[in-house]
């Protein structure tokens, strides 16, 4: 017999319909009704996850509008509608961004009101943890801050705008960093009000190294704002 002349492809069909009958005689019998369970359930989960995200979005998209008229109330200084409204939308069930997003803005009333308290609780209500939207709990945390300095609670002014900084503020003052395409920018804006109110509450709890420290990060970061022109006036008051 000649070895060479045999073709290797022969065998596929035999091993292929091995396979077949081996599903068909051996597993489907043992464990066809599990596995077509397990199809089952799978289609479902990944139709729920799909069902799910788009009701997520539809739902979103649904309160932020509704939301909008709180907007529109605040940016016309309508401040007494924003607030009924706002407390009305925030004893009923929403998304927690969407609840953030009311908390702040009501914070923010109330602390125009000069309802400090007030605007402490609706600050506090905020996810002040929430790393994926900054602006919204730099702005709540900001505002407690601010909230605790006018109730003349400064060691909590203190704790509160600490963390501010350290969890939103990216500048170093490194020479590097000032070179055109190196700027590092902060996850908020208001990181030199937070420094020069810290260093106002630092002063008030009459810590003034860490007053003048404070002032003097704030003059070196940030040269060309308000708040750095109001650090050097300080600076040339603490002995």
């Amino acid at each position: 017999m000649n070895l060479m002349n045999q073709n290797p492809a022969a065998k596929a069909p035999e091993k292929e319909a091995g396979l077949v009958e081996w599903f068909l005689i051996d597993f489907w019998p043992r464990f066809g009704k599990q596995f077509s369970i397990f199809l089952v359930a799978l289609a479902a989960l990944v139709l729920g996850v799909v069902w799910f995200k788009g009701h997520q979005e539809a739902q979103a998209a649904k309160e932020n509008k509704e939301l909008g008229l709180a907007y529109v109330y605040y940016s016309e200084d309508k401040n007494d509608s924003a607030l009924a409204f706002l407390t009305s939308f925030l004893k009923t069930n929403h998304s927690r961004l969407v609840q953030d997003k009311a908390n702040l803005m009501l914070g923010q009333i109330q602390y125009s009101n000069g309802k400090y308290d007030d605007a402490i609780k609706a600050f506090s209500q905020v996810d002040l943890s929430n790393t994926k939207q900054p602006l919204i709990s730099s702005g709540a945390m900001h505002g407690l801050a601010s909230a605790y300095i006018q109730n003349k609670n400064y060691p909590l002014a203190v704790e509160t705008l600490e963390k501010f900084v350290s969890r939103f503020g990216r500048r170093t003052g490194k020479p590097s960093e000032k070179v055109a395409g190196n700027e590092v920018a902060d996850l908020s804006p208001a990181v030199p009000n937070a420094l020069w109110k810290l260093a106002l509450s630092y002063h008030e709890l009459k810590n003034d190294e860490k007053a003048k420290a404070t002032a003097k990060k704030l003059a070196n970061l940030y040269p060309e704002s308000r708040e750095a022109f109001d650090a050097t006036r300080l600076l040339a008051q603490l002995p």
